[in-house]
């Protein structure tokens, strides 16, 4: 059995040991709750999931001039989905006079804010402190960011160096330094599938187990899985691992065959991933192809509204 495989059974172990020896003690008595009706839970388990739409997914858009108070008009207008997820470097400074009147924009087109990414580089999980301050420093005004925008997260970049055994306990370690800024603010950290040992499944479920905290989450991807520049990690195995700690999903698509389906992978497959997880948060839609960003967010949505997702 290799160091990291048995890292993440060590891990799992722990947790079951320790709920074991918590089992010696006989529980507080606790009121007896009514079982939920069949109907009803197979109605909340059929329930579609919210769809939203990443802000990075309009880059060249915001290049040739799109303001962040106009985006979220379009998205209500244009795209017909209720979430938006936003990306430091299309808005503009980190202030409170580019805050506010982005997010009065947000509440007058109705959308609610999921994700506010700091694009502040990896660091977070350096073996070097000076470069972890750095990175926390950067995060500071982007955390307050979200605050104002009513986000529920600010992603997290834990790329680093080294292999899976040296980076897990540097990775959990810059997590816990970050989460007095995030839980002060009232936000969760979210980590993003960026490449690396960040889109390893095996990796991000491990960092879970060992942080042990709810105000840390995933971001389970569509299609983010490359873990070197030859190999992918597999994504029916990435999603179920990572699925049980999703604060919402990317669907990401780069482009798509003459039938409208993507090049990558079936819809149906991953959409099934997220189902059978039980995760009924939001579904970002993210276009990172070339040629026009609206045509083809609107054909990721079109490939979603075959499935139990609304916007």
């Amino acid at each position: 059995m290799n160091l990291s495989r048995r890292a993440l059974l060590s891990s799992i172990g722990f947790g079951v040991m320790s709920a074991c020896a918590g089992a010696q003690t006989p529980p507080a008595a606790r009121p007896v709750e009514a079982p939920e009706d069949i109907g009803a839970r197979k109605q909340r388990l059929a329930a579609p999931n919210p769809m939203g739409v990443t802000q990075a997914s309009f880059r060249r858009a915001f290049e040739a001039g799109m303001k962040p108070t106009a985006f979220p008009a379009m998205v209500q207008q244009k795209v017909g989905v209720s979430r938006v997820s936003w990306c430091a470097s299309l808005l503009g400074a980190a202030s409170t006079e580019a805050f506010s009147p982005v997010r009065a924009a947000s509440d007058d087109a109705g959308l609610k804010s999921v994700l506010l990414d700091p694009e502040v580089g990896p660091g977070l999980a350096s073996a070097d402190a000076g470069a972890r301050k750095a990175v926390l420093e950067r995060l500071k005004p982007w955390i307050e960011g979200a605050r104002r925008l009513s986000c529920i997260g600010v992603s997290l970049d834990l790329r680093g160096e080294g292999d899976y055994d040296a980076q897990l306990p540097l990775a959990v370690a810059g997590v816990r330094e970050c989460m007095p800024l995030l839980k002060d603010a009232g936000l969760q950290g979210v980590v993003k599938c960026l490449g690396g040992l960040t889109s390893n499944g095996q990796f991000l479920a491990a960092l879970m187990n060992q942080l042990q905290d709810a105000m840390i989450r995933l971001e389970p991807t569509f299609d983010s899985w490359r873990v070197s520049d030859t190999e992918e990690y597999h994504r029916n195995r990435g999603l179920e691992l990572v699925m049980p700690y999703a604060a919402c999903v990317l669907a990401d698509y780069t482009a798509f065959k003459p039938d409208g389906e993507s090049t990558r992978f079936p819809t149906s497959y991953c959409v099934q991933r997220v189902r059978e997880g039980g995760f009924r948060g939001p579904v970002m839609m993210q276009f990172k192809g070339d040629g026009d960003e609206l045509a083809g967010v609107l054909q990721i949505k079109k490939l979603l509204s075959r499935f139990p997702i609304r916007p």
